[in-house]
């Protein structure tokens, strides 16, 4: 099973490795500005998400920090500091 997942990524590595080359490619030949605008655009669009992928890692370990009892409920904490507000 282990041997299969291995090479499954290997697989999808390879693919993406020739999908970027082609794309790469088909770069070099645009002449449109337009177009290559619209591309530049999808990446600033693509780096600006990157911030979603951190709310989701975030997210991940929130979780796993209160399956593992690492949190306090938040009617608790409001009592224990009800006196300071």
């Amino acid at each position: 099973m282990m041997q299969a997942i291995k090479m499954n990524r290997i697989f999808v590595t390879m693919d993406l490795q020739t999908d970027i080359n082609w794309i790469v490619a088909e770069l070099k030949q645009v002449k449109d500005p337009h177009l290559i605008e619209a591309f530049k655009q999808l990446l600033i669009y693509r780096k600006a998400n990157r911030s979603e992928k951190e709310f989701d890692q975030a997210f991940e370990r929130a979780t796993a920090d209160k399956a593992a009892g690492r949190v306090i409920p938040h009617h608790q904490v409001r009592t224990k500091y009800d006196k300071w507000l």
